[in-house]
């Protein structure tokens, strides 16, 4: 009876057959008996600005944690290059209030 590496694919016969490995021989994964977990995918800019866009029509002006809470983004923090981005092409604004929170909104 052997073990299969779920990173390497490398097999091998253990020496101690009553203790099960701890690490695989080859590429020295703790690991080794986990299969790897399979990336989210990743969203679009198109995606983005939709979703970004739809939410600011829907609600108003609103901060990047209520934009993220209602459009059910995935990013803790916008992507700069997509926000520069978006404000030549829905005419997004980003303006800070007495307070010095940004609120976000399509002009």
């Amino acid at each position: 009876m052997g073990y299969r590496c779920e990173r390497c694919s490398h097999e091998w016969i253990p020496r101690d057959i009553e203790q099960e490995p701890t690490v695989c021989p080859k590429c020295k994964s703790p690991y080794w008996d986990r299969p790897r977990k399979k990336p989210t995918s990743m969203l679009t800019y198109e995606d983005f600005r939709d979703k970004v866009q739809r939410t600011l029509k829907h609600s108003g002006p609103l901060t990047w944690t209520e934009i993220r809470t209602i459009a059910k983004l995935p990013e803790k923090f916008p992507n700069n290059q997509w926000v520069h981005r978006m404000e030549k092409d829905i005419a997004l604004k980003r303006n800070k209030d007495a307070h010095g929170i940004i609120k976000w909104k399509i002009a």
